[in-house]
């Protein structure tokens, strides 16, 4: 039986929680969170968990993060309960092999034991990172310094009203830790973003805003007036999904160990002067690419 939210309990059994670190290719997925009657990310951990028969009763999950359909992860978190007895005797290898039997488009390379009834939404940091070079509406040449401008304007605590799809019972207010370029051997092919805890669509508007200022559409200015008021900047606009990664997430109690290598750090530059066709059919290879190399980086961290 599969349950939808919460941390379950064993009946019968005293329990552990296990938190696993795992990545997915998000455009296999509706997204991370349950939903009728389509395939999520947290529906196919729940059925390898139920088919791997590790839970007794009704199984249930909770996530760390939550991202919107087509953007992949690298690392997310979650965690479940299962009976002492079979922790004891699996570890950390046997549930690994036993969830990823189950699944596909989605690779647990971690588990750890944590306390029961842990709460793994807190967290000290959340990294994404966008790849802003695959939008076919990024300018070739770059004026390094204003985009390093427009970044830094995000960082600290704001009202990011204007720059997410607002969830009535949560508040707009964010601290950005940083924003700052990310280049792969000199090459700037987008930006990181480190904070606390994100807002739906945050990360994709924000990106957005960051193009409108490099194609000349809109100023910094803007943007810090948008930022300081609780509104929209102008012209507003969500950015694509699928290069739009949740790169890592660090919690204070529980650690997990990532592969030292960048799955990312080979990935093919776009082609120079390329017309709407070409940049097309660049774009699908770079979108094959990209999950290539996660997978091979889901392969490194088994063996951290």
């Amino acid at each position: 039986m599969v349950a939808e939210e919460g941390v379950g309990e064993q009946i019968g059994a005293e329990n552990v929680g296990v938190a696993i670190a795992f990545g997915y290719i998000g455009d296999a997925f509706h997204g991370s969170q349950i939903q009728p009657k389509v395939r999520t990310v947290q529906r196919e951990l729940l059925i390898a968990l139920v088919n791997s028969e590790i839970i007794e009763g009704e199984a249930k999950i909770r996530f760390s993060s939550r991202t919107d359909a087509g953007v992949s992860a690298q690392m997310n978190v979650a965690v479940f309960e299962i009976p002492k007895t079979t922790w004891e005797k699996a570890g950390e290898n046997a549930i690994l092999r036993f969830m990823n039997d189950g699944i596909n488009d989605i690779v647990v390379w971690a588990a750890s034991e944590v306390e029961v009834g842990w709460n793994c939404r807190p967290a000290v940091r959340r990294i994404y990172r966008y790849r802003l070079e695959a939008l076919r509406e990024w300018p070739e040449v770059i004026d390094e310094e204003l985009f390093e401008r427009a970044l830094a304007c995000f960082e600290g605590d704001h009202n990011f009203t204007g720059f997410c799809r607002m969830d009535a019972d949560r508040t707009p207010f964010r601290g950005i830790e940083w924003c700052r370029p990310w280049r792969i051997d000199g090459r700037l092919v987008g930006f990181e973003i480190a904070g606390e805890s994100f807002l739906w669509n945050q990360v994709r508007r924000i990106a957005w805003s960051i193009v409108s200022v490099m194609k000349g559409m809109t100023e910094v200015a803007e943007l810090e007036a948008a930022l300081a008021e609780g509104r929209s900047p102008k012209p507003e606009g969500v950015a694509a999904p699928n290069w739009l990664t949740l790169w890592n997430i660090e919690h204070s109690d529980v650690k997990f160990t990532m592969p030292k290598v960048d799955p990312f750090e080979k990935l093919t530059p776009p082609p120079e002067n390329a017309g709407d066709r070409e940049h097309r059919i660049w774009q699908a290879t770079a979108d094959f690419e990209q999950k290539l190399f996660l997978l091979r980086g889901w392969l490194n961290a088994f063996k951290r």
